[in-house]
């Protein structure tokens, strides 16, 4: 798997005011990864792995060890490291819980991150994880569309970016055969990816998302959504 440049990953985060682009798309993405975290029912004892934090918190545990390769982001908190996913100082078995949020997994190499965050978790440990999913109609028509993993140019912040989109077989393939079990899964901007594929307007494409509370629970759509977040436990 070609590796994406981390250097211009860290600059391109570091620069910007905020992981989150204000707009409709981007508001909406943040208000569902945070409604999921909230009724994945997380307790506030638990010490928690923030990988690709962001400087976010979700208003759980003080213990939280904050994990980011954009040192202005997360240099503000007592337990913070600077660094990926993919390789991390932490011991094994450490964690009660991982929220790697924000597709911070689509900037990395998947098979390499569950690895290391599987190694870190405790036995019933709780894994949250979103993601960018190929089988999104964003890519309906285009060489990514359904790949298992493939390596797209993606705007943000008026500059364009290497990332990864991976297909929903591939990460619960690889959730399972590292010994996770999905206890939960949702998908969002569903319809509104359709609407972004023939207009390109994230604003525009944001006011479908008002039916992906019907659509999610049809697993053929669910699997259609650009974005798809995961609960699952270390077995």
């Amino acid at each position: 798997m070609k590796k994406i440049d981390s250097q211009k990953v860290k600059e391109l985060y570091e620069k910007a005011d905020s992981v989150w682009q204000d707009d409709n798309w981007y508001s909406y993405s943040r208000k569902m990864i945070n409604k999921f975290i909230f009724e994945s029912n997380l307790s506030k004892e638990d010490l928690i792995l923030n990988a690709g934090s962001g400087g976010s918190t979700y208003n759980l545990s003080n213990k939280m060890q904050h994990l980011d390769i954009a040192a202005n982001k997360i240099e503000s908190y007592e337990n913070y490291t600077i660094g990926t996913i993919e390789d991390t100082p932490y011991v094994s078995n450490h964690f009660d819980c991982t929220i790697c949020v924000g597709s911070v997994i689509n900037y990395v190499d998947a098979v390499k991150s569950i690895s290391e965050i599987h190694r870190t978790l405790k036995q019933g440990g709780k894994l949250i994880l979103e993601y960018d999913s190929s089988y999104g109609y964003e890519y309906l028509g285009t060489k990514a569309y359904k790949k298992d993993a493939e390596l797209i140019s993606l705007k943000y912040y008026d500059e364009y970016n290497e990332q990864w989109v991976y297909s929903p077989r591939y990460i619960d393939n690889l959730l399972r055969s590292y010994g996770f079990k999905i206890l939960r899964k949702k998908g969002f901007h569903i319809l509104g990816s359709l609407h972004f594929r023939f207009f390109q307007n994230e604003n525009k494409a944001a006011r479908f998302d008002k039916f992906d509370h019907l659509l999610e629970k049809i697993p053929y759509f669910r699997n259609r959504a650009d974005n798809i977040i995961i609960l699952a436990e270390k077995l």
